[in-house]
């Protein structure tokens, strides 16, 4: 049996909606049923849980045996998730699968508390006897959700981030499409790390590819992280938030996610990634 924690996230409901593709029917563990079915379908099958809750978690975790463990940034990650592995071994669970972060943000010193986070996570994990593989994205397309209103309104993406420099973008789907699989064949890919991407684009072509969907130009306006620092503070995003984005936006810039690498999608998944133009497509009704 699988259960996927952290379900009701976009990369965790991509990994259900494609398990369920494929045939699977897992346990969602989440904190809220009602908002969990609303999200992945009145069928699904869901288990209620808080990510501090030790015996909460060995409860919605008894008789699985392979578990997909992705939650959303927050400062106890760390704490949250170990328990999580903790608790899926003490309920039997066999095999772990984890979503981390960008190789170049993840570490004992790095300057994102999310990036220290992911690598105690992963030592951890590591250490507990069970079998395991971690998924290591590059930068989501849905981020750029976050300039829905912009776009929308103004006809700008404003960030801190280089209009050329090239960036590999993934869209959550396709974390989706290759965690589910992964899942599904322990023998495969345990103790393996996946680094995975779409193809690298830039965010001002990014802009424009969206303009052209939706219509209408699109300016991408590039700012300091100064400014970006200041503006994220001013709509009271709290001080942890602010850090860990500044911190991601520098790395960025410094070509922290700039390297393609679409293999394991095209490899495991067996389709090239999704692209910008598709993206663009999907989410047109956000834009436009």
């Amino acid at each position: 049996m699988y259960a996927v924690v952290g379900a009701t996230g976009n990369t965790g409901r991509a990994v259900v909606k494609e398990l369920k593709a494929l045939g699977e029917n897992p346990v969602c563990v989440v904190r809220n049923a009602d908002k969990a079915k609303e999200v992945l379908g009145a069928e699904t099958k869901t288990a209620i849980a808080e990510l501090d809750d030790r015996a909460g978690l060995e409860k919605a975790l008894a008789g699985v045996k392979r578990v997909f463990i992705v939650t959303g940034h927050n400062p106890k990650s760390d704490v949250q998730q170990i328990n999580v592995i903790d608790a899926a071994k003490a309920a039997g669970a066999e095999y772990v699968v984890k979503v981390s972060g960008g190789r170049d943000v993840i570490g004992p010193d790095v300057e994102s508390v999310n990036g220290q986070a992911h690598y105690k996570i992963e030592e951890h994990l590591k250490k507990t006897g069970l079998q395991w593989c971690i998924l290591s994205p590059g930068l989501f397309m849905q981020n750029i959700m976050g300039q829905a209103a912009n776009i929308k309104n103004d006809g700008k993406i404003i960030q801190p981030w280089p209009k050329d420099l090239p960036v590999a973008l993934i869209d959550v789907r396709d974390t989706g499409a290759l965690g589910a699989r992964v899942l599904r064949e322990p023998g495969k890919h345990n103790g393996k790390l996946y680094t995975f991407s779409g193809v690298s684009t830039t965010f001002g072509e990014f802009a424009k590819v969206i303009g052209e969907t939706i219509g209408k130009p699109i300016t991408y306006v590039e700012i300091t992280l100064e400014q970006a620092e200041a503006g994220m503070k001013s709509r009271n995003m709290p001080d942890w938030l602010v850090a860990h984005l500044v911190s991601i936006a520098r790395a960025g810039g410094k070509g922290a996610f700039s390297k393609e690498n679409t293999g394991p999608i095209r490899d495991i998944v067996g389709r090239a990634p999704i692209t910008t133009k598709q993206f663009a497509q999907d989410f047109k009704g956000a834009f436009g």
